[in-house]
């Protein structure tokens, strides 16, 4: 090959660099290959054949950071534990090869990971470009929307364990900090039909600030919640997500900061004491009260932490306004502030008794939420023009959530291998989808591949594929 490369005229290292990684993801190829069918083969000699039934060898193929590997494994007839017999591929449970439409782990992280600052067009360039790989961005889509769907199932499941008592995390906070707030995005397809723009909520809890430099802190023990959902299903996995990392029973305070919206303080527990977000409240004072003086005077009152007196003062200030439209403005401002009431001075100025903070902590002002809305969920799904299906966006939500948790290796981690019985499979040496079908089922773009008991993730499902796909969990 370097003969070759040396004499080829007009070569530049550009050209030189681009072969021999093709080389070497050639190379890579064909050890993964061999390594798979020479593990096989060793796992199919020392197994349990009473327990395993060799049903003969199944061509397949994933695709890794080096490319389509394509490779045989045997197929074995076993009965689980329910008396049920089942089709089992040993390789592919000692090695935890996950089911996501035939991609490695690896291979799914670096989707995963580009996914969440690009778009699923530039995401497929880059990751293509950058691995001897080549993935459309249907392709991309269909692994995000696996991932997200298998993310919402393992929420529903942690909501379900919350609700039983058996969810209780280790970390001990005595005091927690809460913070939720809604961003609209825009909507797409059938969606759009009924709404422009449905509200995505999103929601974090931490248990203090750390001091990361020179009058620098962040966040500790930060947990990021994220999603369409219902006031309802919001609140029960958010007290669920949290339950998971924080040992409650021994929280003494929780402090809640939002914008006043009805549905936020809904999802507050009766007994979290609310403080009104400083950046909405003085947003409001600014956009409602044009004038100077005034916008000072009700500064004044809140740093002096005289609630009444403020409200009094924006009544009268409202009844001596004679243009209407800044009466409307002053009303509005009152009606809000009267409604967030409790929470007009910050959770300091509310006189509550905090326990002493855990060392390396400290305990500061709240008010981090506009900066996480922009950090979770604006700046890849609101300020850059696009628009989403219900579905879609709240897949991207929940692994957008998971990595401003730092919990973004869970995406692909925490899948599960599923098996299929054998009484509802007619025949597992029946290929799937032949080259032709496949062709005119799956549309353009690229298709997965369907060689094996594997199914594609796109695509019109009949039949037996139908009956597959739900097996799989899809």
């Amino acid at each position: 090959m370097i003969n070759t490369i040396v004499n080829e005229k007009g070569l530049t290292f550009k050209d030189f660099e681009i072969k021999i990684f093709q080389e070497a993801c050639r190379v890579c190829r064909e050890y993964t290959k061999t390594f798979l069918e020479s593990y096989d083969c060793k796992l199919m000699q020392e197994r349990d054949k009473k327990a395993y039934r060799n049903k003969g060898g199944r061509k397949t193929s994933v695709k890794t950071l080096f490319g389509e590997v394509e490779y045989s494994r045997n197929v074995y007839e076993t009965t689980g534990e329910d008396g049920l017999k089942k089709f089992v591929f040993l390789l592919d449970e000692m090695l935890s090869i996950n089911n996501v439409g035939l991609i490695s782990q690896n291979m799914a992280e670096q989707l995963v990971a580009g996914i969440t600052e690009l778009s699923y067009r530039s995401c497929a360039e880059k990751v293509s470009a950058m691995t001897g790989q080549c993935i459309s961005a249907m392709g991309v889509w269909n692994v995000i929307q696996t991932l997200g769907q298998q993310v919402s199932k393992d929420e529903q499941q942690l909501v379900c364990a919350h609700k039983q008592g058996q969810v209780r995390g280790s970390k001990e906070a005595p005091v927690l900090f809460e913070e939720t707030d809604g961003v609209h995005v825009s909507l797409q397809g059938e969606d759009r039909r009924h709404r422009r723009k449905s509200e995505i909520k999103v929601g974090i809890a931490y248990d203090g600030w750390k001091e990361t430099g020179s009058n620098r802190y962040e966040l500790d023990g930060k947990v990021v919640v994220a999603g369409f959902s219902s006031n309802k299903d919001f609140q029960e996995y958010r007290e669920a997500a949290i339950a998971e990392t924080y040992n409650l029973d021994e929280t003494q305070v929780r402090v809640l900061n939002g914008d006043g919206a009805p549905w936020i303080k809904n999802v507050k527990d009766k007994d979290t004491h609310f403080q009104l977000d400083p950046f909405h409240r003085n947003k409001a004072i600014k956009e409602l009260v044009p004038y100077k003086d005034v916008r000072q005077k009700i500064h004044g009152y809140l740093k002096a932490k005289k609630v009444n007196d403020l409200l009094a003062y924006l009544e009268m200030y409202r009844d001596s306004l004679p243009d209407d439209e800044e009466a409307s403005q002053a009303e509005k401002l009152l009606k809000y502030f009267t409604g967030n009431r409790a929470g007009l001075l910050s959770y300091q100025e509310q006189g509550i008794e905090l326990p002493k903070n855990p060392d390396g902590l400290v305990y500061k002002n709240m008010g981090t939420m506009e900066n996480h809305i922009w950090s979770v969920i604006a700046k890849r799904m609101k300020h850059n023009h696009t628009n989403w299906s219900v579905s879609g966006g709240n897949n991207m939500a929940k692994i957008l959530a998971k990595k401003c948790s730092g919990r973004l290796n869970e995406v692909t981690e925490k899948l599960h291998y599923k098996i299929f019985e054998t009484d509802k499979i007619v025949d597992i040496q029946k290929e799937i989808l032949s080259a032709k079908q496949a062709t005119k089922t799956l549309g353009k773009g690229y298709n997965y591949p369907v060689s094996g008991h594997f199914i594609a993730l796109d695509g019109a499902l009949r039949g037996e594929s139908k009956k597959l796909f739900g097996l799989a969990g899809y």
